[in-house]
């Protein structure tokens, strides 16, 4: 029983591994079943076990994308005790896993684009939006915000900053990791208290140095 679990999900990951490789050549909408089964040396028997259709496919590369990335604000809520540290340390990190890891790349990329034919991408989403008030409404509890401003739209706007970030790079092909910098350069001191202004300032320019950022802009 273990050994046919471990090669059921052996073959699982190959359809996985295979669908994104393609979605990634050729788009989800020019890739079949038949191709990703080719791709993956599995059988349509192999694929139906795991998958009811493409669909559900890309919306279980969308789920793992996502657990990936949700993983970076574990990692980030080790690193400290400050919510918006944290929150600064995991953009940047979901940005490097953006670049480097396909399957988050693609997971991003069907997440916006099945929208329509899917419910996995407006939940991704939504799911998110939550992730970023949580933390700013923490560091609203740290003092860290201004008084003036209101969690909720706090992680909203940082949200929609880190998306436009990602989308706009994208599509230019530019230096995602630098108009991040510049996106939290500009939202830091339109949301953080005047006492903890300098701090964050300084902090965002030591993280962004760490993705190969040395200068953001002094506000």
């Amino acid at each position: 029983m273990v050994a046919r679990q471990a090669r059921a999900e052996v073959t699982r990951a190959k359809i996985v591994d295979a669908a994104v490789d393609l979605f990634d050549e050729v788009g989800y909408g020019g890739t079949d079943m038949t191709a990703i089964i080719k791709r993956a040396g599995s059988t349509k028997g192999g694929f139906y076990y795991h998958f009811e259709s493409k669909e559900q496919l890309a919306e279980a590369i969308i789920d793992e994308g996502k657990s990936r990335l949700q993983q970076a604000f574990v990692d980030a809520d080790r690193f400290s005790s400050s919510a918006l540290q944290c929150l600064v340390v995991a953009t940047f990190e979901v940005a490097h896993l953006m670049r480097t890891d396909k399957l988050v790349g693609i997971g991003n990329l069907l997440a916006q684009s099945l929208s329509q034919i899917s419910d996995a991408g407006n939940q991704a989403y939504g799911e998110w939006a939550a992730v970023f008030v949580t933390y700013a409404e923490k560091a609203a509890a740290q003092g860290d915000l201004r008084a003036d401003v209101v969690p909720e739209e706090a992680g909203e706007a940082i949200l929609i900053a880190v998306l436009g970030t990602q989308l706009l790079s994208d599509a230019l092909g530019d230096d995602l990791f630098a108009r991040l910098a510049r996106a939290w350069g500009i939202v830091v001191p339109a949301i953080v208290s005047a006492e903890s202004g300098p701090f964050f300032r300084e902090f965002l320019a030591r993280t962004a140095a760490q993705y190969g950022q040395p200068d953001v802009p002094a506000t």
